[in-house]
């Protein structure tokens, strides 16, 4: 059995990105690499909420293509548990 501190969890890439969305609303890709340096972590976090249904990804077709991701109605509301659990550690 895995046990994993609260802290640590609140702490996790997961975390921070739908906390960081939370906040701030529509973000562009480059935007949460100032949260989570490793691209390739960001990426495969970000492929596992938007899996998940709690993000969106709209893609605008320009030079470079630009990624804009932002909270579904589903993340918004995990964020909002979550902020609530972050408050009161």
């Amino acid at each position: 059995m895995v046990h994993m501190k609260i802290s640590d969890l609140l702490e996790s890439p997961c975390v921070k990105i739908l906390s960081f969305l939370h906040e701030g609303g529509e973000v562009r890709f480059y935007e949460l690499t100032d949260l989570i340096s490793s691209r390739g972590t960001l990426s495969d976090n970000l492929g596992d909420l938007e899996e998940e249904g709690l993000i969106r990804r709209r893609i605008v077709e320009s030079k470079p293509i630009k990624s804009f991701y932002s909270l579904s109605e589903k993340g918004d509301e995990v964020a909002k548990h979550l902020s609530k659990v972050k408050d009161s550690f």
